[in-house]
């Protein structure tokens, strides 16, 4: 019937979704279901029996150790997310609107493949060339000068999270100046507008909800990070990550390290939420 080729065409984008959501279904929504569940259990002989319990909420999210480990990782979420955004615009403004299509698609290449090699490997490659006997201080040794530690603080950590943050960051950025308006940057050149005005007042409000994805991303990535503090600080002090394995080593606490995991979600998704929200809103305004 003539009348049915429409119906067809409008359902068969839902049909190609459906393994999608049933993949996701599988795989994201049941075992964050799961994990919620297993918050309100108890641990007896070091085995779970299923209850419902709020003391580990309360045990969790009253103790000390929790919230430091939580106004740490939010500290150094932060301080990653804005050294990330502050190194990647530059390098995205370049690519994006300085090179030639050639040249701009060998450095986009150049920007994927360490997005897609192992961050472990790259981690544990940091902590070789900080370590006391590392390539820096065998460097500053041959040249007469003192060894620094430079394995186990911020700055190591934070070298770790700008490995696994800038270059997605930076790809974020680099896309969201190639899809604005370049005539808007010309017609404000041509009005006599200087390059901190053409910045400032046209290409960052191009470009907000691109910057706002790459914040929250930069913001994901670093306040869920294992590898970093592990490897380069000696999980000195815990992060939210580092807390959930040590609980679950101290008499098997799934329960209460669930509790950590679901609150580390629940942050991850007020930001990205806070984020879009208010990105929409500027978008509304204008």
């Amino acid at each position: 019937m003539p009348g049915m080729a429409p119906i067809r065409r409008k359902a068969l984008p839902a049909l190609l979704g459906v393994p999608v959501v049933l993949w996701q279904l599988a795989f994201f929504v049941l075992p964050l279901v799961f994990l919620v569940v297993i918050t309100f259990w108890k641990v007896r002989n070091f085995k779970l029996e299923p209850a419902f319990d709020l003391g580990n909420w309360e045990k969790v999210l009253t103790s000390t150790p929790f919230q430091r480990a939580l106004v740490y990782t939010g500290e150094v979420a932060l301080i990653a997310t804005i050294l990330s955004m502050l190194l990647a615009f530059p390098a995205a403004h370049a690519i994006a609107l300085r090179l030639s299509d050639k040249a701009r698609a060998r450095w986009i290449a150049f920007l994927i493949i360490p997005v897609f090699s192992s961050y472990i490997l790259k981690v544990y490659a940091w902590q070789v060339v900080l370590s006391p006997g590392g390539v820096l201080n065998v460097a500053f040794g041959a040249l007469g000068l003192p060894q620094a530690d430079l394995l186990g603080g911020m700055l190591s950590l934070h070298i770790g999270l700008l490995t696994l943050t800038l270059p997605v960051v930076t790809l974020i950025l680099t896309f969201a100046l190639m899809g604005m308006d370049k005539t808007l940057i010309e017609a404000a050149r041509n009005l006599g507008a200087s390059r901190a005005q053409v910045l400032l007042q046209v290409t960052l409000p191009a470009i907000k909800p691109g910057l706002g994805l790459a914040a929250v991303t930069a913001f994901l990535m670093a306040f869920g990070d294992y590898a970093s503090p592990v490897f380069l600080t000696g999980s000195n002090p815990p992060t939210l990550s580092i807390l959930i394995v040590d609980t679950v080593k101290s008499g098997s606490q799934w329960p209460r390290a669930s509790v950590i995991g679901v609150s580390m979600l629940a942050i991850l998704a007020l930001a990205f939420v806070l984020v879009q929200l208010a990105t929409a809103k500027r978008e509304v305004q204008r």
